[in-house]
């Protein structure tokens, strides 16, 4: 076959193959243009008054707390309660064997009616020299003795006096009161057992603690202290005035147990450090709670939520919004033309499922819940109201 010829055929085969290539081509274009745009769910940034808070890590502490301690020695007799059980302010708690104190006492006893007669004898005594004295019947000398007698009785009837209230103490101290009212821990020790008393060095017995209400003691960093102060001084302004204690403020804050979500307990703060500890560089804060079902006991954890600031106006958006990219984040913003934004946000405290926003999005704004890994930059979306 001539060359012309095969150029021909070839030329009348190729012109279909190109002309198929060019419908496909504008039917892909034509498919693109026509595809709907991406449905997205989104939110409207909202502007409402919100506190800042800090978080803090804490242990329950209780309002009084009370070693139980004897004041004398002896044998303990007997355990006049159950461990763990609820005691008031002057329960008896333990009995110490009051058999020598009580004859102590009476010996006391006695030598205050044997002070107290010596001390009649010589204001007797004495009442004679008076008129002895006027006759020159005894000496100067012997007139000053018989006054200083009945001064001397005398001082020795207070010295018998209290020695004897001494006693009495001891003996009351055999029965072993609760100073406050609370819980009791068990017994150390058991009936018949020898108890060394005293000031110091006595031997324990038991503790009784008062947990209703009950304390929250936590460490709070300079900058947060700073952040609370300045923050007070900027609202009083000229009218700034420190008060004398903390609870005058009735600044609440709000506690957690290990196995709660939330901050559902509600005191107030109480108590803050006057001084900074220079290696850690916090101070101790405390706040006090109600306690009436028991639910807080000494020593558990518990996490603190304590308000830094006074109400101020905020952004707001939900949680959900808020994507990740690194250490950074951002959220997807719809504008008026309905498509996509990307912004780079600073986020500030969590309000449930919402999150404040300080710098990125402002109020009314349209923000991406849903779908996020749907979208990117510049893409045009349809927007559908979250719960619509």
């Amino acid at each position: 076959m001539k060359p012309n010829t095969l150029l021909a055929l070839a030329l009348l085969v190729g012109l279909p193959i190109f002309s198929a290539c060019d419908r496909t081509d504008d039917g892909d274009k034509s498919s693109i243009s026509e595809r709907p745009a991406q449905k997205v769910s989104y939110a409207v940034a909202t502007k409402e008054d919100v506190i800042d808070y800090v978080e803090l890590v804490g242990r329950l502490a209780a309002d009084e707390r009370v070693v139980i301690q004897s004041r004398v020695s002896g044998f303990l007799l007997k355990t006049h309660f159950v461990d763990g059980q609820q005691v008031n302010a002057g329960d008896l708690l333990f009995s110490i064997e009051p058999d020598e104190y009580e004859a102590i006492y009476n010996q006391a006893q006695a030598q205050i009616s044997v002070a107290e007669t010596r001390l009649d004898l010589a204001k007797k005594k004495f009442e004679r020299s008076k008129k002895l004295i006027e006759n020159d019947a005894i000496s100067r000398e012997e007139f000053d003795e018989n006054q200083s007698s009945v001064a001397e009785a005398a001082a020795q009837v207070i010295a018998s006096r209290a020695d004897a209230e001494r006693v009495k103490l001891d003996v009351g101290y055999t029965k072993i009161l609760s100073p406050i009212t609370g819980r009791v821990d068990r017994a150390l020790l058991d009936e018949g057992n020898f108890v060394t008393g005293g000031l110091a060095g006595g031997t324990v017995l038991t503790t009784v603690v008062k947990d209703q209400p009950i304390k929250a003691v936590a460490n709070v960093n300079e900058n947060v202290r700073l952040k609370f102060m300045r923050r007070r001084r900027e609202v009083a302004g000229d009218d700034f005035k420190e008060a004398d204690k903390l609870d005058e403020l009735h600044i609440p804050c709000y506690l957690q147990l290990q196995d709660e979500t939330g901050f559902p307990h509600e005191g107030e703060l109480e108590y803050a450090e006057v001084q900074i500890n220079e290696q850690t560089g916090t101070s101790q804060i405390r706040g006090v709670f109600d306690n009436t079902n028991g639910l807080l006991q000494p020593g558990m954890f518990a996490r603190l939520k304590v308000p830094v600031s006074d109400p101020h106006p905020a952004v707001l958006i939900p949680d959900s919004a808020v994507g990740n990219d690194q250490a950074t984040k951002f959220v997807y913003v719809i504008n008026n033309k309905n498509e996509i934004e990307h912004r780079t946000v600073e986020i500030g405290d969590r309000r449930d499922d919402m999150r404040v926003i300080l710098s990125g999005v402002q109020p009314d704004e349209s923000v991406v819940v849903a779908g996020m890994q749907l979208v990117q930059p510049g893409m045009k979306v349809t927007p559908v109201l979250r719960g619509q």
